[in-house]
């Protein structure tokens, strides 16, 4: 699931868990083995404080996006026993058009970003270009020429 979005990984490895007739827990332990990054880290934080008894709510406090977090308030229902898989796929619908929406920015600015070898290359060898005659005739003049 290399380039997902990493709830919607982990969203995808529960609902197919589930789907398997696995658990909630098995399905998240098998995200936490195959993918990398600061989201798993959270994840583990997050699932080692549930196992623990503890409250998870600051772990889940640290994340940024809304996604994650319900995400995960999601989950911790599934695993006090909870169906869930019915929020999973709505929420799976939300998490795929956030994505969507979140490229389709990224698409628009595009065209900006790229302006800036241009300005920062094209730009001045096209100002040497232009004033380079001119420069050299005003030296020219200003020798004596």
């Amino acid at each position: 699931m290399e380039g997902l979005a990493p709830p919607l990984a982990l969203l995808l490895c529960v609902k197919r868990a589930i789907e398997k007739g696995q658990s909630v827990k098995q399905g998240i332990l098998l995200y936490i083995k195959k993918e990398r990054g600061e989201f798993v880290t959270i994840v583990t934080l997050w699932l080692g404080l549930l196992q623990q008894g503890q409250d998870p709510k600051d772990a889940i406090q640290r994340l940024s996006s809304p996604h994650r977090r319900t995400l995960l308030q999601v989950l911790e229902r599934g695993l006090r026993g909870e169906s869930i898989h019915t929020v999973l796929v709505r929420l799976e619908e939300e998490l795929v058009e956030a994505c969507n929406e979140e490229l389709t920015n990224k698409i628009a600015q595009l065209p900006f970003i790229m302006l800036i070898p241009l300005l920062l290359f094209q730009f001045p060898a096209f100002l040497l270009l232009l004033f380079g005659p001119l420069l050299q005739n005003f030296f020219h003049s200003l020798g004596g020429g």
